[in-house]
């Protein structure tokens, strides 16, 4: 159901600031993607907004073909400046998913935009959340939680891009630490509305740390097109948030041509 795309993260490097914090790079290799491949990341894609299998019968009463719906109803519109900046924004976040999912091994839940009303609006909340439990019959200390938020920038228009984005994910991260609970809790319901029970007893088992502790990953994440990376900007970044980095993982990938690479996949997923 889900375009397993992990052999598009190559991992590039490893940057380490002046007071020691580690930075993975990883690129997203974009250009390796034929025709095929194209399509069936499109087609994945699609998924995080609309179930395949309910598709038909919610284009069923509007008039429009599939095309049209997808492009009016589901997916943020690039045409408009609120909408062109939700879509990169989502396309980060769902990228992430994907790095968590598939490089990472973590389940995730792909809910976060089923229910969307307005396309071009973007979601609250935490970002991105992934599940990692050895025996959910057994909970463990060992069983993992993460949290990412993630800054995308398409654009390749602008000053310092690289450093302000990297530095965004950082400062909003320190906001997961207070909505864990309501972001768990929406996660939590989307499951249940969909009749998902064995899947929300994943998420349940994060609800009560302090009764049933576990382990919580933060993840601060910047998406940017390779022309804006510089290894000096994220080193900058990094070096001015040292002191509220904490413990939070710092995630960069970049990818050619970014803008065009995601909106041809949004693209994609109105006609595949």
């Amino acid at each position: 159901m889900f375009f397993d795309n992990s052999k598009y993260f190559v991992f590039e490097k490893e940057l380490y600031s002046s007071q020691g914090d580690k930075i993975n790079i990883y690129k997203l290799a974009n250009e390796l993607l034929d025709d095929d491949s194209l399509n069936t990341w499109a087609s994945s894609l699609r998924n995080n907004y609309c179930e395949e299998h309910l598709l038909d019968s919610l284009i069923n009463g509007t008039g429009l073909s599939k095309e049209e719906y997808l492009k009016k109803m589901v997916f943020p519109n690039p045409s408009v400046s609120q909408g062109a900046a939700t879509m990169s924004g989502e396309f980060g976040e769902i990228l992430i998913f994907d790095y968590i999912n598939f490089v990472l091994n973590y389940y995730v839940t792909r809910t976060r935009y089923l229910d969307k009303i307005n396309p071009n609006m973007p979601v609250p909340g935490s970002d991105v959340m992934g599940y990692k439990i050895q025996d959910i019959s057994k909970p463990s200390k060992s069983d993992q939680l993460i949290v990412a938020e993630v800054k995308t920038r398409s654009s390749i228009n602008g000053k310092n891009l690289c450093e302000k984005t990297v530095s965004t994910a950082i400062d909003h991260s320190v906001k997961d630490r207070i909505r864990i609970g309501e972001s768990l809790n929406a996660e939590k319901r989307r499951l249940l509305n969909r009749s998902k029970f064995i899947e929300a007893k994943v998420v349940e088992r994060f609800q009560n740390k302090t009764d049933n502790p576990f382990v919580i990953n933060f993840f601060a994440v910047a998406v940017l097109d390779s022309d804006v990376y510089s290894n000096q900007d994220v080193l900058s970044a990094i070096d001015s948030h040292h002191e509220i980095i904490g413990t939070t993982n710092i995630l960069v990938i970049h990818s050619k041509e970014l803008k065009h690479f995601l909106r041809d996949l949004y693209r994609r997923a109105c006609i595949c």
